[in-house]
């Protein structure tokens, strides 16, 4: 079969749950699949990026990995998600180390590192030609032990960035460098507006919940009970992969909702709450904004795409639980604000099309952006 060419996606480990980066790369990978270009995604279970002294830690870790290998290699692991549907042309390919992928051998073809750790893996592969390698970053991936130089290092390595969010753009020029910004699309077919703007109850809240700090959910629930306090009609929805948090009754929890559950908990709500101090460039909080929720949400860059103070969002500053509180109030107790950054938000948002970022990113791997 002839196609328009060969994309391999670098993954950094299989996933087992839903991930918004991941998300992003699969849907990406879908499109690509569909418009003719042969594309894999390869995931392996070695990366090196630990830069650990201690010459037993590092040989112990090796052979943990190489164990976990041929087991899972023995088992037949799947490695394609559970929890996306990918089209099935795109071939999933999980191997020790990247260097060992059968893609290696496919002359031409473009390779995207999509995390720190598998950026320095591409940079040292040499048999792909430095005009095929790219690096798309999704976010500042100070986190698990990487320090913000480390990930800066990743910014100076000989790679074409592709990044998502202005903020982000401004991280890797201040060393530098050059990125490309394609914003994230949205799947306007997925997530769409079924119970009208006016009709919702003011008392209707949602919000993500998730473990990582970064997102800062213990602040939003802060900020909820503050609002309780004064609304006891209130009544707040959320939903995620973890199990059900310790809150009250007043709270309700969908684990890992279906399509139908995700909608019906957006086009419930009228408020969606998001206190995050980083994200790339957030996807709940855009995909409220399509099923017709006002946001109410903190001052990031990852926020700030497309959350615009007082036109599309109420926003405040990381950390501050009162103003939080306060512009959730402000939302429950005035309808027709609320009404107008709701309608403001869905209009804005559907700028941010599959079709237009497919388009960007496709221009930039055949070099015609």
């Amino acid at each position: 079969m002839i196609t328009k060419g060969t994309i391999v996606w670098f993954l950094p480990c299989r996933d087992i749950c839903p991930i918004g980066g991941f998300k992003v790369v699969y849907e990406y990978a879908n499109r690509f699949a569909a418009d003719g270009y042969e594309v894999f995604i390869v995931y392996p279970q070695f990366l090196k990026l630990s830069k650990h002294k201690n010459i037993f830690f590092n040989f112990l870790r090796w052979n943990v990995n190489l164990l976990r290998y041929f087991y899972n290699k023995i088992k037949k692991t799947d490695c394609n998600p559970n929890w996306f549907q990918l089209n099935l042309l795109v071939h999933c390919e999980y191997v020790f180390r990247f260097k060992n992928s059968k893609t290696m051998k496919i002359h031409g073809a473009k390779f995207i590192a999509t995390a720190i750790a598998t950026s320095f893996e591409l940079s040292k592969i040499k048999q792909i030609e430095s005009k095929n390698k790219f690096y798309f970053v999704q976010d500042f991936e100070s986190w698990n032990g990487i320090s913000s130089e480390c990930v800066y290092d990743s910014y100076r390595l000989p790679l074409k960035k592709i990044t998502i969010a202005p903020w982000l753009v401004e991280r890797i020029e201040s060393v530098g460098s050059s990125a490309v910004l394609v914003e994230n699309g949205f799947d306007f077919e997925y997530f769409k507006m079924t119970n009208p703007i006016e009709k919702r109850s003011p008392y209707e809240v949602a919000m993500l919940y998730h473990l990582d700090d970064r997102k800062r959910c213990c602040d939003s629930i802060a900020a909820l009970y503050k609002v309780k306090e004064k609304i006891p009609q209130l009544h707040v929805t959320m939903f995620e992969t973890p199990e059900r948090p310790d809150v009250p009754n007043w709270f309700e929890y969908f684990q890992m909702p279906d399509r139908e559950t995700h909608n019906n908990i957006y086009n419930k709500a009228s408020i969606f709450v998001a206190a995050s101090k980083a994200e790339g460039m957030a996807l709940p909080p855009a995909e409220a904004m399509m099923c017709g929720c006002a946001l109410v949400c903190t001052d990031i860059g990852g926020f700030s795409v497309y959350a615009k103070n007082d036109e599309t969002a109420l926003m405040s500053t990381v950390y501050d639980v009162d103003a939080l509180a306060q512009n959730i109030l402000r939302l429950v107790q005035d309808d027709g604000l609320r009404k107008r950054l709701a309608r403001n938000g869905n209009e804005f948002i559907k700028q941010f099309t599959w079709e237009r970022a497919f388009g960007k990113f496709k221009a930039v791997l055949e070099d015609k952006e």
